[in-house]
């Protein structure tokens, strides 16, 4: 579909900063990316899908586990906001480069954990390279891509957090099963590093590429300045409010699924997958149908909300899945719920682009970044707690798919109409 929705445009497009970049370039780069976001998502579910095992072998509890993610997620909130700045300071190509191989030595190094402490402690590090992945290919949509493609653009890359969390469980179940858990962190670890001796071959090969580093030289509003927008707190607040679902559904379904389905690891690493096929079509889906509607007139405006309301209003059926009585139903509701909520997030993923433009998306997207992972860290401390309380999943999925309408409330009351950012050096 990416291809389809490049190829269905003029043969180039002039972007603003930025060369006439070829379709064939932006194809091979969305693929390139989409490699990138994948090995990040299979690096940071490591522990996710080694939940119960660790569980067994450290006799950690919920709010155990709970600390061992929240020592990333509240790491990952403070190094977003860093990473986008970073970013746009960089450029891509130098910042992103830094950032892989920051989290995936990291990561081979979660290897060496033994306990609680050390393990949170390597869960930190990875968080701060894990951070420059997602503002990375924001702001390449936002300085190479027309406008819109942007959405099938960002689609197409965002999809590795469901091809990640999709592959994860096959191989971290494997090396487990043959090589020991620790190996799963090795191996993972070490795949980045040849993703970066890819990403320089190819970057080398399209020297128009580099282009994008002048978005450096532009003049940027200062991190402070961003906050004084409407716009930044709009992205800021939809992602605050809404992302809780998905790491809840990324970081909670091995262990709801052991404890309410009775699954093993090998039955978890069978069906635990089958969400993120519903997500990785969502998120070409998304993208495709806003470079419809656009093309059929819609504007960027009436196109961004109406993608959002449809989300919130569909996704909440994830709820249901808590009182199914088969597994099929109960992987069939979360399937839907996370297609759904894929929607929403490719919507709002564009949101920085679509507001502030290309020397300034990375930091916009760090700070949305930021309010992703807190709202995440809060939700993730709270579901440990009560689930040590109560041992009931019932509650959580309830309180934490209700999140989706009070965000698109609360977005559509701060975000104004969807379109360039209009300020004193416009």
């Amino acid at each position: 579909m990416l291809c389809g929705g490049i190829n269905g445009m003029q043969s180039s497009a002039t972007l603003k900063p930025g060369p006439v970049i070829a379709r064939s370039t932006l194809i091979i780069l969305g693929a390139i990316l989409l490699g990138e976001t994948t090995i990040n998502y299979i690096d940071r579910q490591v522990v996710s899908v080694l939940a119960p095992t660790l569980k067994g072998e450290f006799g950690w509890n919920n709010a155990q586990y709970a600390l061992i993610l929240n020592a990333f997620l509240f790491t990952y909130a403070v190094a977003y906001s860093f990473a986008g700045w970073v970013l746009d300071k960089l450029g891509i190509r130098r910042g992103l480069t830094l950032a892989i191989l920051w989290w995936s030595i990291a990561g081979a190094l979660t290897s060496l954990s033994r306990g609680l402490k050390s393990m949170a402690a390597f869960r930190s590090i990875l968080a701060v390279g894990e951070a420059g992945a997602w503002p990375s290919f924001a702001k390449a949509a936002a300085t190479w891509v027309p406008e819109e493609a942007r959405a099938l653009f960002i689609g197409a890359c965002n999809s590795g957090s469901s091809l990640g969390a999709l592959i994860a469980p096959s191989i971290v179940g494997g090396l487990t099963y043959y090589y020991g858990w620790r190996s799963a962190f090795l191996v993972t670890g070490l795949i980045g590093i040849l993703w970066v001796i890819v990403f320089q071959i190819f970057m080398r090969r399209h020297p128009e590429l580099a282009h994008t580093d002048q978005t450096v030289k532009l003049p940027r509003r200062s991190w402070i300045h961003l906050l004084s927008y409407r716009e930044t707190w709009a992205v800021f607040l939809c992602r605050f409010l809404a992302d809780p679902l998905w790491y809840f559904y990324l970081f909670w379904i091995p262990s709801f699924l052991d404890q309410e389905r009775g699954l093993n690891l090998a039955g978890i690493a069978l069906v635990a997958g089958i969400p993120y096929v519903a997500a990785d079509i969502a998120n070409f889906a998304s993208g495709f149908v806003s470079l419809r509607l656009q093309r059929a007139g819609w504007s960027v405006n009436r196109t961004r909300k109406a993608l959002m309301i449809l989300a919130a209003c569909v996704s909440p059926i994830g709820i249901l899945a808590v009182y199914a009585h088969t597994l099929f139903w109960t992987m069939t509701l979360i399937s839907i719920a996370i297609f759904f909520w894929m929607f929403w997030s490719v919507t709002v993923h564009t949101l920085a682009g679509d507001y502030f433009p290309p020397q300034e998306v990375g930091s916009v997207y760090g700070i949305a970044g930021t309010g992703s992972t807190l709202g995440t860290a809060i939700s993730t401390w709270g579901v440990g707690h009560y689930l040590d309380i109560t041992h009931s999943y019932a509650n959580v999925f309830i309180g934490i798919s209700v999140l989706m309408p009070i965000a698109l409330l609360v977005g559509l009351a701060v975000m104004g109409r969807v379109g360039p950012v209009r300020t004193a050096q416009s």
